[in-house]
């Protein structure tokens, strides 16, 4: 009688509820954790059952010259046939005496579980089954990469040409090339019931925070999810805020950009068919400075890094503060500059908010397209968009010279920053600017950066303030982001 009636809702949720792989081991396929049978016979049953309807999994049987031969179970397409048969298959030794001893100097291990052994097969390995022993599985996963080449997002002038590429251990191997040290520490996870995809987390021992590794290592050995293709996509499950538009994780697909992080005491995520890895904990200032500066000269990287925050100050707010001069409060401009924004804007049909949104908008819709097409498309279209439609709307009487003034100078700011999720992250904020303008005008542009001065005071990435060091205030750190000029050792001083 005190049975409850599932709701609608909870009905709904039971429903989208996806299948547990474990559950569809032991329940659908009856293979659990017991022991695997020596018998060949029992064995090759079960496996059978495992593998039932899957195309490319191979089952070969290897007659020896003594009273039984041996089973060969591998995936076609993901191990390396041919390896596999010049080196143990085809070799003149048929004495499985002598196969043994062959295949323990390979890669083996033996299988311990029907979880392992299942994985193995799937990761490529080869499972063999001598008679009366347990299976063993050998490495001839057939490797299918390319070549470390030039990376293709994060360009640089100075410094080095290597990016990462889609293999994990490949470009953990990259990140130890920088740093040869033993301090530099490799945890490894698998993410993902379906994807079972490989996570290396790197981080240099007495450099790091051990309040934070304990957090990102609890973080990844709770995270449930179906498949993990992208560091993206676990930078999404682990952060302190996931609903924020702010990053909160650095996301590179360079390793000389990783090596300095290790020497900050900051954790590397190197995600498996992913070709960026992911670097936390990350603040606003952390995704200011980048590897880059590290190879200018000090007045110089003091100088770019100034530029940078005055470039978010302008590409975020200047589009505001045109709606709110010149919409609410004229009075505040200089005459000369007041009366050539009202001549530009004679017979202009949209009201000054409008005509920013749209050209904003715009904007948005030309960048957006120039990223999905290719190079050579993509340059053509920002020619198109930027000089024909440009000028075309302006002798239609749409827009006025102002206002592709401003847009313009809105779009050049915002791509001197040197990551393009912290460009995204103030494009979205610099909407709730202009809408918050022409609501109130000045007051309202008061308003929406107090919002959002509040709202990143209130970020953390990973238990580090987001502001740090402004918020908490650390005096020496602050000076050190934006002035290094004793950064040489022999430098001299009067």
């Amino acid at each position: 009688m005190f049975n409850k009636r599932l709701s609608r809702d909870s009905k709904k949720i039971q429903s989208v509820m996806k299948p547990n792989y474990e559950d569809y081991l032991e329940k659908k396929i009856q293979v659990d954790d017991s022991a695997i049978p020596n018998d060949q016979k029992s064995f090759k049953d079960i496996i059978k059952h495992v593998f039932e309807d899957v195309g490319d999994f191979q089952v070969r049987y290897i007659p020896k010259n003594d009273e039984s031969g041996l089973y060969v179970y591998y995936i076609s397409g993901i191990t390396d046939v041919t390896k596999l048969e010049e080196q143990l298959l085809l070799s003149d030794e048929l004495e499985l005496a002598v196969l043994k001893e062959n295949i323990r100097n390979f890669d083996y291990y033996e299988a311990d579980s029907w979880k392992s052994c299942i994985q193995g097969c799937l990761e490529g390995h080869v499972v063999i089954h001598l008679p009366g022993e347990v299976p063993f599985l050998v490495n001839y996963v057939k490797k299918e990469q390319r070549n470390v080449t030039e990376p293709t997002t994060q360009y640089q002038v100075y410094g080095p040409k290597i990016g990462f590429i889609e293999d994990s251990r490949t470009n953990i191997s990259l990140i130890r090339k920088l740093i040869k040290d033993p301090r530099l520490k490799l945890k490894e996870f698998t993410v993902g019931t379906l994807s079972h995809t490989h996570v290396g987390l790197l981080y240099l021992d007495e450099y790091v925070d051990p309040d934070l590794l304990k957090l990102v290592t609890s973080r990844l050995e709770s995270l449930t999810m179906e498949q993990l293709n992208d560091g993206g996509e676990l930078a999404k499950k682990i952060v302190d805020h996931p609903m924020s538009v702010f990053p909160q994780v650095y996301e590179t697909e360079r390793p000389d950009y990783t090596s300095i992080a290790l020497g900050q005491g900051k954790i590397v995520l190197v995600v498996d068919n992913s070709t960026f890895s992911v670097v936390l904990p990350a603040t606003l200032f952390n995704l200011i400075e980048i590897s880059p500066d590290n190879f200018r000269m000090a007045l110089d990287n003091s100088f770019i890094r100034i530029l940078r925050i005055v470039s978010i100050l302008v590409a975020t707010i200047l589009p505001a503060l045109y709606v709110s001069l010149v919409g609410y409060h004229p009075e505040l401009l200089p005459t000369t500059l007041a009366l050539t924004i009202a001549d530009s804007r004679n017979n202009i049909p949209f009201p000054i908010y409008l005509e920013a949104i749209m050209m904003i908008f715009a904007l948005d819709v030309l960048v957006e397209a120039s990223l999905r097409l290719p190079s050579f498309v993509g340059q053509t279209i920002g020619i198109v968009g930027g000089l024909v439609v440009g000028q075309a709307a302006v002798d239609a009487g749409l827009v006025s010279t102002t206002m592709i003034i401003v847009s313009a100078s809105t779009a050049i700011t915002s791509f001197t920053l040197p990551t393009w999720h912290l460009i995204s992250s103030w494009r979205i904020s610099r909407y709730l600017l202009i809408v918050m303008s022409a609501l109130l005008g000045i007051f309202g542009l008061t308003i929406g950066i107090a919002y959002l001065t509040l709202h990143l005071c209130n970020l953390s990435s990973f238990g580090k303030p987001y502001l740090s060091p402004a918020t908490p205030l650390n005096p020496k750190e602050l000076l050190n982001i934006f002035s290094r000029l004793r950064n040489n050792q022999f430098s001299k001083t009067k």
